[in-house]
């Protein structure tokens, strides 16, 4: 089959690799769709380490060709989404709930819910191998497409589980730093919660016109503004929930300087070198504030319910695909992306 393979740092591409194949508890599907996500950029800049020959990518969405022995009630044809993060369902870390810590039926592993494009091939391919399908193949409701789904499997998942994690409640003045595919998610997902007041911040003209487009109430421009003044400005002193979706000291110090006192920053940026918690930000420790990281929860529940939203007419992300491209072309799909040229958001890739 064809898949698009890194082969070293700033090296990666489309070449002939095996068809893989379905082993006991397992299940091959045949790709219909996936994505270029921002975290395949950090791979091919080296910027998150996996091994030479991987296939890249994690968000399949397609039609089952192969189940593997001990996978019941599905059936080859069967049209399916697969969360970014596929737990096995058995282990102490699923059984706890913490799926995208999942130990492999064991205890925990930090991260060990993500193997699609991490520790395994992924789905920038025409065939991808699911681990733990029992756990992870979401059937598509009759209806919608593959446009329509694929965004939960990652980008939807992950920035909800911001909002989630924060603990939003109803009435929640909320501030979402970067309004990047993940960013806005979260920012959705505040809305979704109940919040009141929600404040994108971003200085990408694009993502900031999508962000007023998706419902965002206000776009704040941090280049040409005090965004940590603004943001207590509108909301009477502090935001009670302050979403950090880029991963970078500057955003998630400013994200920490706009909450009010006891409020809550959630974490969803991947970070690299040292991060620092400048004391004045949080009282010198005495504020009660409440700082809380997350990874997108996976699993065909976590699919389920995200399907449920957009069939019920919840929530829409289809306009969030704007550029679409078979896997062929699947650089010139990555240089659009990481170039963020044309008001790219998110590209779809198709075999």
């Amino acid at each position: 089959m064809r898949a698009n393979v890194f082969q070293a740092v700033n090296r990666f591409g489309i070449e002939e690799v095996e068809r893989p194949r379905a082993g006991a508890g397992e299940a091959v599907i045949r790709m219909t769709m996936t994505t270029v996500c921002g975290t395949d950029l950090h791979i091919v800049r080296g910027e998150y380490p996996v091994r030479p020959g991987l296939v890249i990518g994690h968000e399949p969405v397609g039609v089952i060709e192969e189940l593997g022995p001990g996978v019941t009630d599905y059936r080859p044809g069967q049209r399916v989404l697969v969360g970014a993060i596929t737990p096995c369902g058995q282990c102490r870390a699923c059984l706890s709930g913490h799926l995208s810590q999942c130990g492999h039926g064991a205890g925990y592993e930090a991260v060990g819910g993500w193997r699609m494009g991490n520790t395994q091939d992924g789905a920038q391919a025409e065939y991808i191998r699911i681990p733990s399908a029992q756990a992870n193949l979401a059937p598509i409701p009759d209806g919608l497409t593959d446009e329509q789904v694929v965004l939960l499997s990652d980008i939807a998942s992950t920035g909800f589980s911001g909002a989630e994690a924060g603990g939003v409640r109803i009435g929640d003045a909320v501030v979402v730093f970067a309004q990047g595919p993940i960013g806005l998610c979260a920012s959705i997902g505040a809305r979704l919660m109940g919040a009141s007041l929600v404040v994108g911040v971003d200085g990408d003209e694009a993502r900031m016109k999508m962000a007023r487009r998706m419902g965002v109430d206000v776009v704040l421009d941090h280049r040409q503004q005090d965004v940590v003044a603004e943001v207590k400005r509108l909301t009477g002193g502090g935001a009670d929930v302050a979403i950090e979706a880029l991963g970078t000291q500057q955003t998630f110090e400013s994200a920490l300087r706009c909450l009010r006192p006891a409020g809550t920053l959630s974490s969803l940026g991947v970070y690299s070198g040292k991060l620092q918690l400048p004391y004045d930000a949080f009282s010198a420790g005495l504020g009660d504030y409440r700082i809380v990281t997350t990874l997108c929860p996976g699993g065909k529940e976590r699919m389920r319910r995200l399907m449920d939203l957009v069939h019920h007419k919840r929530v829409d992300l289809s306009p969030l695909i704007t550029h679409r491209f078979k896997l062929a072309d699947i650089k010139e799909a990555y240089a659009l992306f990481g170039e963020r040229r044309d008001g790219v958001f998110k590209v779809a890739i198709q075999p």
